[in-house]
């Protein structure tokens, strides 16, 4: 004899829900109303890089860094807050260093910012589904990447010069004569072609040598 109980409908697939945090700004405006506009998502809080509390609701974060963030701080204290919350890195333009935040600080996903909106959908849902998605650009830029031609030195003067430190006190920290220091930094503009030291250490960060 058949079954006669009736079978309950299947109710509707719960939206994807998103915080969008980064600077206030059109930007950050725009990028709500995308995702907004979606069927499947839903834009649950808007706010600034560091307003990782706003994620406890959502499924996944949608980060578009400050120039003077620091990644690894921002990512970090961002799932300090919203453990359950998958993080999505936007970029302008694809460099290895963004690839690292993937790699190394377990970020879900690296969307680049002049991608049509439904490809940038079409990636965050990979990543509420729970793959991961990495730009194609970005992940061309790590692959062509040179061999870094830093000494461990360099790298080390690099990393302190990142900091905005003078050379003096760049000297301290390393336990290196000034001089040393001076010379590292020159070789480490040589080397990027950056035209001054910020420069220099900005290059070596986006080519992910430091």
């Amino acid at each position: 004899m058949s079954d006669t109980r009736s079978q309950s409908p299947a109710g509707p697939t719960p939206a994807i829900r998103v915080a969008v945090l980064g600077a206030p700004g059109l930007c950050r405006t725009l990028v709500a109303g995308v995702v907004a506009a979606a069927a499947d998502f839903e834009v649950v809080a808007e706010g600034d890089t560091d307003a990782g509390d706003l994620c406890r609701l959502a499924d996944l974060a949608l980060l578009d860094l400050h120039p003077e963030d620091e990644p690894a701080t921002v990512v970090a204290a961002l799932r300090a807050a919203a453990p359950a919350c998958a993080v999505v890195v936007l970029t302008n333009r694809p460099s290895a260093r963004v690839l690292r935040l993937v790699l190394h600080l377990c970020v879900r996903g690296v969307v680049a910012k002049d991608v049509p909106p439904e490809e940038m959908l079409a990636q965050l849902r990979a990543v509420a589904q729970g793959r991961r998605a990495i730009d194609p650009l970005t992940a061309a830029a790590a692959l062509d990447t040179a061999v870094n031609p830093l000494s461990e030195r360099e790298r080390q003067v690099a990393a302190t010069a990142a900091k905005g430190l003078p050379s003096r006190e760049i000297a301290a920290l390393l336990h290196l004569a000034p001089g040393t220091v001076r010379n590292h930094l020159s070789s480490l503009l040589r080397k990027t072609g950056g035209r001054n030291r910020w420069e220099a250490v900005q290059r070596a960060q986006e080519a992910g040598w430091i």
